[in-house]
């Protein structure tokens, strides 16, 4: 069965450009600021102001310069640090994203949403071992923050962790149980731990949630197909392919599906219009007992048969 999991990209960074007042320099208390120091900090403080009008106005380059030279003025500036690695995030540099995020993290390692960036852009470039451990830290900051828990989730079903992937996405119910996303992920940890009868109640709910989500269709009928209810499972696969004609993993499904309740005629339809919209699948069908009978079709035979 070629079975297409809905793991949506994580929830994208947290924003503080714009939504709070800059920072200025932190002086100790009687301690005399010297006019030297309260000339950098004002100076990094206008660039700082500078790059948010930008990135609002959406001048992405212009912010990046902006929050640079602020950085270069004062590298202590923790505020520009987080913004910068918010605007690399935006250009999907996520390398640059990650360095920005540590910096601004090493100077205020309180702060969740720099843990939780932080995680997002790991996560981004592949590294699920240090996502994991970014969302880890910000949950521990801000346990309540149920997207902190979806994505440490999504990262240990990337690790194969699906036991603790099922109690992170739990623990995000617990905080917002009207997530689809959140439901169907937890169906998915559930299918790698063979738990199909709890993953088809999830998978249900997200529908539940979100009738129009195409991918839970799809993993509904995984599970269906998988537990033998063919029919339902044809059912949840139409409608899949339904809301996105143009996937060829759907129409595979549903024409598997359709080839073990001895629908060849519309089977062969259905697998044909896969290997048209990825002709890669040509490859894997042989592997199917279901469609053995179906090889010599016409729809299906290419010059080379």
């Amino acid at each position: 069965m070629s079975r297409e999991d809905h793991t949506p990209r994580p929830e994208p960074p947290n924003r503080r450009s714009g939504q709070r007042a800059s920072r200025r320099a932190k002086i100790a208390a009687g301690v005399p600021a010297s006019s030297a120091g309260l000339s950098v900090a004002s100076d990094a403080a206008l660039f700082l102001e500078e790059g948010i009008a930008r990135f609002e106005s959406g001048d992405l380059g212009g912010a990046i310069t902006a929050w640079t030279q602020a950085v270069r003025i004062d590298p202590t500036l923790a505020d520009a640090w987080f913004d910068l690695g918010t605007a690399y995030a935006d250009l999907r540099d996520f390398d640059e994203s990650v360095r920005c995020y540590r910096a601004a993290i090493e100077l205020e390692p309180s702060v969740h949403e720099a843990w939780y960036n932080l995680g997002f852009a790991c996560a981004e470039r592949g590294d699920s071992v240090a996502a994991a451990e970014a969302y880890r830290r910000a949950a521990a900051i801000d346990a309540g923050d149920y997207k902190t828990w979806y994505n440490l989730g999504n990262a240990y079903l990337e690790l194969g962790r699906f036991d603790d992937a099922v109690t992170a996405f739990r623990t995000a119910l617990d905080h917002n149980d009207g997530d689809d996303d959140v439901w169907n992920n937890l169906g998915n940890a559930l299918v790698q731990l063979e738990r199909g009868l709890e993953a088809d109640r999830c998978f249900r709910r997200a529908l539940e949630l979100n009738p129009a989500c195409d991918l839970s269709w799809n993993n509904l009928g995984n599970v269906l197909e998988e537990s033998g209810a063919l029919a339902e499972a044809q059912r949840a696969y139409e409608k899949a392919v339904e809301l996105v004609p143009d996937n060829a993993t759907y129409r595979l499904n549903l024409a598997s599906a359709l080839a073990r309740l001895g629908q060849a005629g519309c089977a062969v339809e259905h697998l044909a219009r896969a290997v048209e919209l990825a002709p890669a699948i040509r490859s894997l069908v042989p592997g199917f007992a279901e469609f053995a009978p179906l090889l010599d079709h016409a729809r299906l035979l290419t010059d080379d048969n």
